[in-house]
């Protein structure tokens, strides 16, 4: 995984402000393999919260502020199910 500490924390923050602390984030993507160079910050994040534009829009300005990376944030609230978000599970890295 291609995160120092500092970053992860700094995604749990502004993750679990934007979000709740019962929220549950995973890394994936480009990130994950570390053999690789350069990339955004794909993050995959389960909700209890419904109606996530604006804390989405809130994250992801406080993320790419602080870690100064572009970031993609997934984001699932309850009732979805698309075929991404398992791929992101499985192929992720729980933060």
């Amino acid at each position: 995984m291609r995160l120092t500490s500092t970053q992860i924390d700094i995604i749990r923050k502004a993750i679990s402000e934007n979000f709740g602390q019962d929220v549950l984030i995973w890394l994936f993507g480009s990130r994950v393999d570390d053999s690789r160079r350069g990339g955004d910050v794909d993050l995959y994040i389960e909700t209890s919260h419904r109606d996530t534009l604006m804390p989405t829009l809130r994250c992801k300005i406080a993320l790419e502020d602080n870690l100064d990376l572009s970031v993609d944030l997934l984001v699932k609230e309850p009732g979805q199910d698309k075929p991404i978000y398992h791929l992101a599970k499985a192929k992720g890295i729980a933060l």
